[in-house]
């Protein structure tokens, strides 16, 4: 019997897909000024989501937005 993969909908709502679809990951440090960081970590409560996920969605948009000029 071969092993198959489920299509993503049919996977339970608490395996972390995006976790495993986004492939390796790696950290990255920055410094950045206190007030910046609780204006960017409000940011991602406001939109429900990570801090992280907040900075790769920021950065995707800006590389996206440079690669149409």
């Amino acid at each position: 019997m071969a092993l198959t993969s489920k299509p993503l909908e049919r996977v339970r709502s608490d395996v972390p897909v995006e976790d495993v679809i986004r492939g390796d990951q790696v950290r990255i440090n920055l410094n950045v000024p206190e007030s910046m960081r609780k204006r960017w970590k409000v940011a991602a409560i406001d939109a429900d989501c990570t801090l992280s996920d907040l900075i790769i969605s920021a950065m995707t948009s800006f590389l996206d937005s440079k690669q149409r000029k």
